[in-house]
């Protein structure tokens, strides 16, 4: 059975490296899905395009993407894969510093999902445990839950978190409160 199994959620973790096909052949692999976290709605896929050395991450949007039938497809050719922006365009928060720590004018609400996977959960200020992994609804792109690991140290029950229940978000500290 294909990892893209023709279900309407999907997983991030599952989802990352998989193959990504356009119109006309293979395209590369994606690495990330950038969404907003006021929304919870997915705004690209970020695509390694293999286009050679420096690495060249492409964003696509979800309207470009084919439904999902057990493979990643865009509805774009590779020739149009070549030109959708880079990542560098439209920057996610972990990449909105420069190095003297400064931020740059961008988008606060746009996470990288690969980012925020592995972040603690602090609820009232209590440990909650670990984000283990992000499910998107692949018929709206949005993020249906997120999969929460309640143990702090070692492995524990896995819950379901709505993402309403998600209070802000500390690239820095690399958690994430809870209502």
């Amino acid at each position: 059975m294909s990892v893209l199994a023709a279900e309407r959620v999907l997983s991030m973790r599952l989802l990352h490296r998989q193959p990504v096909l356009t119109r006309d052949g293979a395209a590369g692999e994606l690495v990330d899905l950038l969404f907003d976290d006021e929304r919870w709605l997915v705004r690209y896929l970020v695509i390694d395009d293999f286009g050679g050395m420096p690495r060249r991450d492409v964003l696509v949007q979800p309207a470009e993407v084919a439904p999902i039938d057990g493979t990643l497809r865009t509805k774009l050719g590779r020739e149009e894969l070549k030109h959708r922006p880079s990542l560098d365009e439209d920057r996610p928060v972990y990449l909105q510093y420069d190095m003297s720590g400064m931020p740059r004018p961008a988008d606060p609400h746009l996470r990288s999902a690969e980012i925020i996977l592995g972040f603690a959960l602090r609820q009232r200020g209590a440990p909650a445990g670990r984000l283990n992994d992000i499910e998107i609804d692949a018929e709206r792109w949005a993020v249906a839950s997120l999969v929460v690991d309640s143990a702090v140290w070692l492995p524990g029950k896995r819950h379901l978190l709505d993402p309403r229940q998600v209070r802000s978000i500390d690239w820095i500290g690399r958690t994430i409160e809870l209502n």
